[in-house]
């Protein structure tokens, strides 16, 4: 399976209940109030002093919490496990010592009287707020709304944490979001959503980006079928970020929760382009094993789930595709079925 299709299920399982957010309304709160306390600070290296759990920050000081500890600790070339096994006065001594200092300008982002990051000052902030302020102006309003699970679920959308919250994440550190097309996009080739999902961190813990694609279904544990046209875009806290959350931005203002012309005439060309000739299964069989490194024993599964209900019915690359997405959702383990799901992208790819 992509890499970034597996961003939801990721981030269900990795977070603390406290960074899982019940609404956008909650999501956007936590991020309007935090931006609101947080500050920036600037000072030089050689103004920078360290004591027991605190840092002397030019003329003021704060209190350090694990992640910018972290990053005084890899600009200090000291390993973190061996500075969180010294005694506080001990810790300060040694990044006293080892902390290399210059002229260049730090900047602080300060959260009351606690250091949240510290970084260059050619690190370009992102802030989730104004992220979430551009969703709600244009997403929101075309009809998308925070990602539910689609199958696999209960009638009031139950994930595998056992709660109703949509895929919706914040922390101190980073945020991740997802939202889907309201409706269906019709019941073309069984029926499409349009997704989109954001990941940011106003730290720098990890890049900023966004992807778009259409799929089927999301499951209770966070993970996506029937994924196609993957689209994603990211950049790091320089200048590039700021031209992204610009392409975010105008990639909004005209996003629709219907399958453009150009989106169905790629999934017609897969729809239409045949895998093997007409009902010949065992062909089909043999290329998925063969060329696909499919099992011999999911091979005949997968061909007979293409004539499912539910799925389209003939032996061509779309059909194939949802015969791969179908069975994946029975496997018993996550990588088997993230194993299929990304198998079936590349049949999608199919001359």
């Amino acid at each position: 399976m992509n890499e970034t299709l597996m961003h939801a299920h990721t981030e269900l399982f990795r977070r603390p209940d406290e960074e899982h957010f019940a609404s956008f309304d909650a999501l956007c709160s936590d991020a309007q109030n935090q931006r609101a306390r947080c500050r920036e600070v600037s000072a030089r290296e050689l103004d920078i002093l360290f004591g027991e759990d605190v840092v002397h920050f030019g003329d003021e000081t704060f209190a350090l919490n694990h992640y910018a500890l972290g990053q005084f600790a890899g600009a200090a070339k000291v390993p973190m496990a061996l500075l969180e096994r010294l005694k506080p006065e001990t810790r300060a001594s040694v990044l006293n010592q080892c902390f290399q200092r210059t002229r260049r300008h730090k900047i602080a982002l300060v959260d009351g009287d606690r250091l949240r990051a510290v970084t260059s000052d050619r690190f370009e902030r992102i802030w989730d707020a104004e992220l979430y302020e551009v969703i709600d102006r244009w997403l929101l309003p075309s009809g998308f709304i925070p990602a539910m699970p689609t199958i696999n679920t209960d009638e009031f959308g139950t994930n595998a944490r056992g709660n109703t919250k949509p895929a919706l994440f914040r922390s101190d550190r980073d945020s991740f979001a997802f939202f889907y097309s309201e409706e269906s996009c019709g019941e073309v080739f069984g029926g499409l959503r349009k997704g989109v999902l954001i990941y940011n961190s106003e730290v720098g813990a990890k890049s900023l980006g966004f992807a778009t694609f259409l799929f089927r279904e999301m499951c209770a544990n966070h993970l996506i079928w029937g994924a196609s046209d993957v689209v994603e875009r990211q950049a790091r806290h320089t200048s590039a970020a700021r031209e992204l959350f610009k392409e975010f931005d105008q990639e909004l203002r005209t996003i629709a929760n219907t399958v453009s012309p150009l989106e169905l005439k790629l999934i017609d060309r897969a729809a239409t382009t045949a895998f093997v000739a007409k009902g010949d299964m065992a062909a089909a069989m043999t290329r998925l094993n063969r060329e696909f490194k499919i099992p011999r024993r999911l091979t005949g599964e997968v061909v007979d789930a293409v004539f499912w209900p539910e799925n389209p019915g003939e032996l061509t690359a779309w059909g194939i595709a949802n015969g791969l997405t179908s069975v994946a959702k029975s496997l018993p383990y996550a990588s088997d079925r993230a194993s299929l799901s990304r198998i079936a992208g590349e049949v999608l790819s199919v001359r």
